[in-house]
């Protein structure tokens, strides 16, 4: 009976160490210093956050991280929009068509979507959209599929909002303030690549944001 009882301990805390490792918390130094940013515009850590922001004349910036991540992932953060015009975007399992861990971006790339949505396998996240006339919605590129939409804009700008994107097997959804606006289902779903966040304002009021507490969760 002990000996049985020492094997159950055992394995619980395997189990336990298991599921530690599989949650990777992200620095948000590490992000402005070590992923790719692409875009009109400049991202900086300050005070244990990310700020990223587009400038005059931007068509959209975006850091993307350098590692490329395999199975089921929960991408979790907080975001607060700077302004009304600032539309968010997570990225998740993007990667060249086909089973590919790279991802290639056009040599002195803007920021703009058309490569994104014409020519890379990827999940897209839009929410606090309501400047490109918009409720939250998510779609899988290039065949733009669409993953779901939520019936009401539920972000305000100058608030720190709780995001969760993720994908655990065919199953795809978007969750804010612990609120699950929508899931859908990919009957074919990506099962690696790297993830993005990605800005955009309108013409007449650049974009810009404060990230903080960023993990990644492998299922």
């Amino acid at each position: 009976m002990i000996r049985q009882y020492s094997l159950s301990f055992a394995l619980g805390i395997s189990l336990l160490a298991t599921n530690f490792l599989s949650s990777q918390s992200i620095p948000t130094q590490e992000i402005a210093e070590e992923w790719n940013f692409y875009g009109k515009g400049s991202i900086n850590f300050q005070n244990r956050m990310l700020y990223m922001e587009e400038t005059p004349g931007s068509k959209g910036v975006m850091v993307v991280s350098p590692q490329s991540y395999e199975g089921d992932i929960i991408l979790r953060y907080e975001l607060m929009p700077m302004s009304a015009a600032s539309v968010c975007v997570a990225i998740i399992c993007a990667s060249d068509p086909g089973e590919a861990e790279s991802l290639t971006l056009p040599e002195n790339y803007d920021g703009s979507m058309g490569h994104w949505i014409n020519s890379l396998d990827n999940y897209f996240f839009a929410f606090h959209n309501m400047a490109h006339d918009r409720k939250p919605f998510g779609m899988r590129f290039p065949t733009k599929s669409a993953l779901g939409e939520h019936d009401d804009n539920v972000m305000r700008n100058g608030e720190f909002h709780s995001i969760e994107v993720g994908r655990k097997g065919k199953k795809l959804w978007l969750s804010v303030n612990g609120k699950r606006l929508f899931q859908g289902v990919d009957a074919s779903p990506l099962q690696l690549g790297h993830i993005a966040f990605r800005i955009r304002g309108i013409p007449q009021q650049p974009a810009s944001c404060l990230i903080r507490n960023v993990t990644i969760e492998q299922p």
